[in-house]
């Protein structure tokens, strides 16, 4: 089956949702993070490098409401859809994702759960790393209790 690279995008796009999207588990801790974030009144903004109509089939499998989502961002470039959605906290497991709610003026908020290890994204300037998604709704109650 070889297939000139250009090809075998559309290709994949068009198995995707079929082979991949109803293999879809939640990350461990994301939803109880969503429950936080909207249970506090809040709004949840997904922006990811992933392909926005994959990651909406996501979504929709895993039975997450988002407000909004944004895709094919990487990066600081993260920054406009975080800036134009009014996030003031990000949340990622990647540099780029630290670069993004930096230039975005967000509470940058990195798990050490994916490609990128604690040592690196505190390195890269993260203002709180957490070690899994299952301590954001800690964080999340103890970052607003000032504010109440």
């Amino acid at each position: 089956m070889d297939m000139p690279f250009p090809e075998l995008v559309p290709r994949f796009r068009e198995l995707y949702p079929d082979v991949v999207v109803p293999r879809t588990r939640p990350m461990p801790g994301a939803l109880a993070a969503v429950a936080s974030v909207r249970d506090a009144g809040g709004s949840v903004i997904v922006v990811t490098g992933k392909y926005q109509p994959s990651a909406e089939l996501h979504l929709r499998a895993l039975g997450i409401e988002v407000d909004a989502i944004v895709g094919e961002l990487f990066s600081d470039t993260k920054a406009t859809a975080l800036v134009e959605h009014g996030a003031s906290i990000y949340v990622g497991d990647h540099v780029g994702d630290v670069r993004g709610a930096q230039r975005a003026g967000a509470v940058s908020v990195a798990v050490a759960s994916g490609p990128c290890g604690a040592g690196e994204l505190a390195d890269a300037g993260a203002d709180v790393v957490l070690a899994s998604l299952d301590d954001f709704p800690a964080w999340f109650g103890e970052h607003r209790a000032p504010a109440l």
